[in-house]
């Protein structure tokens, strides 16, 4: 990352080991304070890609940073899922849940995605900054419960949660967005098999939702080489 002197472009490092630190902290409230400043004769470009939820920490007060990381580690470490971890992210998160293209607005935001996960839902790639939440309070008490973490909340989170639950406004839109998804693991297999049928080999995608190990998708392909089926099977995983 070596810039020209005086260049106009910053580059903010942080998240070390995937984790959000106070460097990312310093980062997003950077990009929050850009968003804020534009008007509806800018355009703002974002790029996203997973581990965007660590890049970009900005609790709501008064939850810190620390009691939030507390929070998502013990949820991670009981079993939430993804899908679970970044419901509760967002909840908790400035810029989450459509939060970055909320303080955008009335810019219009042109969103550029590179999936980590099954299935490429935008609500929950890197939390989805420019997509508006679909998941309520209730969604995060839910979540809270399954895992036995309601009864030892700290009072910020309690805080955020109820302003959430009485704001009268709701959430959130984002309809000045465009969000685009330009590389996932569907996109990659299907251009695996339109490359290896240029080739002359008969290819096909067994499944673009293989998650774990020793997935059924991955015996299928076994049995196809055992039954004398030597054309090449592309198959791919993505874990979040």
């Amino acid at each position: 990352m070596l810039l020209k002197p005086h260049s106009r472009i910053q580059v903010f490092e942080g998240a070390e080991d995937n984790l959000p630190d106070r460097d990312a902290l310093r980062a997003a409230l950077a990009i929050r304070q850009l968003a804020e400043g534009l008007t509806a004769d800018d355009l703002l470009l974002v790029l996203i890609s997973g581990g965007g939820s660590a890049l970009l920490p900005a609790p709501i007060p008064p939850v810190t940073l620390e009691e939030k990381q507390t929070l998502t580690k013990l949820l991670a470490a009981r079993g939430a899922n993804i899908q679970e971890l970044n419901t509760i992210r967002k909840a908790l998160s400035q810029l989450k849940g459509g939060g970055l293209a909320q303080a955008a607005y009335p810019a219009q935001v042109v969103s550029l995605i590179l999936s980590d996960v099954v299935g490429d839902p935008m609500e929950v790639i890197a939390s989805g900054p420019t997509v508006a939440s679909v998941h309520s309070v209730q969604d995060c008490l839910h979540i809270l419960n399954r895992y036995g973490l309601r009864a030892a909340l700290p009072r910020s989170v309690k805080t955020v949660l109820a302003r959430a639950d009485s704001d009268p406004h709701g959430p959130h839109s984002c309809g000045h967005v465009l969000n685009v998804i330009i590389g996932s693991n569907a996109l990659a297999l299907a251009e695996a098999q339109r490359q290896a049928e240029a080739l002359g080999y008969r290819a096909m995608v067994l499944s673009t939702a293989m998650q774990g190990r020793g997935t059924p998708a991955a015996h299928r392909a076994d049995r196809h080489q055992c039954h004398g089926c030597p054309h090449p099977i592309p198959a791919a995983t993505v874990t979040a």
